[in-house]
C-alpha cells in the first residue's frame, strides 16, 4: 500500500496542506512505524485506520485528488485500492 501511495501521480491533502505523493508517503510511512511500535497494525486494513487515514492530531480525514478523479478521502480511496488488489490476487 506504501509502494502504491509512493508512486502515484496524485496529491495528498494534511491538514489542509497539499503534497507530492513521496512526501505523502514519507510521512505515512513514519505514521505506520510509530502504529507498529504501538502494536496496533495486523492487516492492511489497519495500515489505512491508524498511519493513512486522518491525522493524529487533528483528527482531520487525509484527502487525495488525481488527475482522473475527483478529491476523496484517502482512507476510501486506498481501501478501493486494496479491494483491486485482493481481487486481482485470485
Amino acid at each position: 500500500m506504501l509502494a502504491f501511495v509512493k508512486k502515484s501521480p496524485c496529491q495528498f491533502n494534511r491538514n489542509g496542506s497539499w503534497y507530492a505523493a513521496r512526501d505523502a508517503a514519507d510521512h505515512i510511512e513514519t505514521k505506520y512505524h510509530a502504529a507498529v511500535d504501538k502494536g496496533v497494525i495486523h492487516s492492511a486494513e489497519d495500515f489505512i485506520q491508524y498511519a493513512a487515514s486522518k491525522s493524529s492530531l487533528t483528527g482531520t480525514s487525509y484527502k487525495v485528488r488525481c488527475e482522473e478523479t475527483k478529491e476523496t478521502a484517502c482512507a476510501d480511496w486506498l481501501a478501493a485500492e486494496l479491494k483491486r488488489l485482493r481481487e486481482n490476487s485470485k
